[in-house]
């Protein structure tokens, strides 16, 4: 593998076709837009830290966006807000350039607004267009103005393993081993509609189902929806589900409002309707008019949970897999109301908010008694309620959240948390974040900065940077410093760490001003107690992207992970893969993307995380340990029209260093795991 990224790199150096860059000829500036791969594969370097269905949604999300870009000159703030890069006031911005200048005819004018950063304005032609409006004044009425600009998604997905697992040979699992997933999505000026159906491996029927109608801007009602749908305000202490919660999501503003449930997860969500009116002004140059909102939202749903003997709550389940008896046994025995509300008033560059629900579950919720549970919350009936404050103007960004939990058998807790973002210049953006999570607060909708899964129980300051200090680098850095103050899981006392990363991106440039290679280089270092240990972690990835052409791509990663346990002798792991995609018909409507890696860690403490190419709309990557190796080929072909998307995939794991896969149920009776995944996709 050494030897062909050796080969390739000259190969490379002796071909020099331009890349194409996205030009502006009437304002003679340019700009290199990073593909929707790329950023999905960007993202995917943080998926190791949360959970996978999270991350999916998260992704399915933006994919929505993807698929139905903004016109930029007609966009509202409220949906521009659904783009997690945008800040409060670079949407002002935006909206004040369009306002005093006229519609933009490129998106090469966003140069010309100093609050969007080099590295925003790569991403935002992902969710952004300028549409040719010249000649258009007619308008269309009436009912038909609800489905202007109508289009029609339906997708499905099917996964066969070619391998058996334990539990199907045994008859523990109820269902076929096939995973199969139908989506349908529509969108248009003013309605917004989907459902889907999903079936686990191992499941015998269909087994989540889901479906919502939204109408949105409409006058006073800024939005009404009935049917599945997340909702995020302030800082996600109360509410914010559909945050990105990460901590490469610091710089980015909590996604604002009620926004459907595009994804096939199934917790995590609210299933009723709810209903924002707010005011409906256009721009004002003087900014002196006051703005308000109002949401109230209702919901019933069904969740899966482990029992106590005496029939309360243990704990909810959040896999949403219903494949054997015991599974099935726990789906959907606990039904949660929930009731709440959100007002806010802008004035200015000043925004004022207030949120808070109220909820009540049909069984009790009793966690147990063991010391890292002694202050979860207890009982019936929960209730949350926050206090945030956003102040936007040019380059500074300030916002903060107050919040206070309460449920009928357990002690209040608060949260708060602040953060400051500063555009010191376009290409240097400085930002601070203070957090304070009392172990006694509790929210079950919360999704804010932390180190651990859960919005509880941890203290922490972090400062990062994002910079280009020159033309061809790129630098990324952060620094968090956290603890927590009851004992965390296999802990006996308080604890505290570290958390320290540093990435630089060097692009140099040819004679013809393109970019054809990328090298990385990223380090991290956290120190975080387990079990009562300190424990120092390593990671290093190296990478290099070569395109010697618009048809083909190549990409070398290293990974290396060193750990040491207090008393005990170092560990090392590390990964290569080489990653080739090609383009391989004249209309560029066929890919091909394969990928191949090889890992050796001794254990699960130096695992080593290995991204792979996936589906169109899927983050894919895998944390590995031992030793073995990993191949992967995708076939893509995409209708020169757009309207038709098949997709191939197959995946291919041997381990080297033991004679089964996994462990119980979920043991496979070999060193060798492999997989074919089919994708079809219509859009009309």
């Amino acid at each position: 593998m050494v030897l062909l990224s050796f080969l390739t790199f000259f190969w490379v150096v002796g071909i020099t076709e331009p890349k194409q860059e996205l030009i502006d000829d009437d304002f003679h500036m340019s700009y290199q837009s990073v593909s929707w791969d790329d950023f999905v594969q960007s993202l995917s370097y943080d998926a190791e830290t949360a959970t996978g269905q999270s991350w999916q949604d998260y992704l399915l999300g933006l994919e929505q966006l993807h698929t139905n870009p903004l016109d930029i000159n007609t966009a509202t703030p409220e949906e521009m807000a659904q783009i997690p890069f945008l800040t409060a006031g670079q949407i002002q911005d935006i909206q004040a350039y369009v306002h005093l200048d006229g519609p933009m005819k490129t998106l090469g004018e966003l140069a010309l607004i100093p609050s969007i950063d080099t590295e925003t304005r790569r991403i935002l032609p992902l969710f952004l267009y300028v549409s040719d409006r010249r000649g258009k004044t007619g308008r269309t009425t009436g009912f038909q103005s609800l489905f202007a600009g109508h289009r029609h998604t339906i997708d499905t997905r099917t996964d066969v393993p070619l391998y058996h697992r334990r539990g199907f040979q045994t008859g523990y699992y109820r269902g076929d081993a096939l995973y199969n997933r139908i989506r349908y999505n529509m969108t248009s000026s003013h309605v917004q509609a989907g459902a889907h159906a999903e079936k686990d491996a191992g499941e015998k029927w269909f087994d989540s189902y889901g479906a919502y109608l939204m109408l949105k801007n409409l006058g006073t009602v800024r939005n009404a929806i009935i049917g599945d749908f997340r909702a995020g305000w302030g800082e996600g202490l109360v509410m914010g589900a559909r945050s990105l919660s990460g901590k490469s999501g610091m710089m980015n503003p909590t996604s604002q409002g009620v926004r459907p449930m595009t994804g096939t997860g199934e917790t995590g969500y609210m299933r009723g309707a709810a209903i924002t009116l707010g005011s409906n002004v256009p721009y004002q140059t003087d900014g002196k008019r006051i703005t308000w909102q109002t949401t109230l939202f209702a919901s019933y749903n069904l969740l899966d949970a482990t029992l106590n003997d005496d029939g309360t709550v243990r704990t909810f389940v959040t896999t949403g897999y219903h494949r054997s008896e015991n599974e099935i046994l726990k789906k959907n025995n606990t039904s949660s109301t929930v009731l709440g509300a959100h007002a806010q008033l802008g004035y200015r560059h000043l925004t004022f908010g207030v949120t808070g629900y109220w909820q009540h579950l049909s069984r009790k919720l009793s966690p147990g008694n063991e010391r890292y549970r002694q202050w979860y919350p207890r009982g019936n009936n929960f209730g949350n309620i926050g206090l945030s404050v956003v102040y936007s103007h040019y380059r500074w960004t300030a916002s903060s959240e107050l919040a206070y939990s309460l449920s009928s058998e357990s002690r209040g807790g608060i949260a708060a948390f602040g953060k400051v973002i500063y555009l010191a210049t376009r290409n240097w953006k400085l930002g601070l974040a203070g957090r304070y999570y009392s172990h006694k607060y509790y929210s079950f909708y919360s999704s804010a900065l932390s180190e651990n899964s859960e919005t509880r129980n941890e203290t922490g300051v972090m400062f990062r940077v994002e910079a280009t200090p020159w033309r061809n680098w790129t630098l990324t850095s952060y620094i968090d410093f956290f603890s927590d103050y009851w004992p965390r899981y296999h802990m006996t006392h308080s604890s505290n760490g570290q958390d320290f990363m540093i990435e630089a991106r060097w692009q140099p440039t040819s004679m013809t001003n393109s970019a054809r290679h990328e090298l990385s280089l990223r380090y991290n270092l956290k120190r975080k107690e387990s079990s009562d240990i300190m424990i120092p972690h390593h990671r290093v990835r190296m990478q290099w992207t070569a395109e010697p052409s618009d048809r083909c791509k190549l990409q070398t990663t290293g990974n290396l992970h060193v750990a040491t346990n207090t008393g005990e002798t170092r560990k090392v792991g590390f990964s290569v893969s080489e990653n080739i995609k090609t383009v391989m018909l004249r209309n560029r409507s066929m890919v091909l993307t394969v990928m191949g890696a090889y890992f050796n860690t001794p254990d699960y403490l130096t695992r080593v995380y290995v991204y792979e190419p996936a589906l169109w709309n899927c983050i894919s990557g895998t944390t590995y340990f031992g030793q073995g190796m990993r191949a992967v080929a995708g076939l893509r072909y995409t209708h020169p029209r757009g309207h038709w998307m098949v997709e191939g995939r197959y995946s291919l794991t041997k381990m080297f260093d033991r004679d089964y896969i996994a462990s119980g149920e979920d043991m496979i009776p070999g060193n060798i795991k492999n997989d074919i995944s089919i994708q079809i996709r219509y859009t009309i």
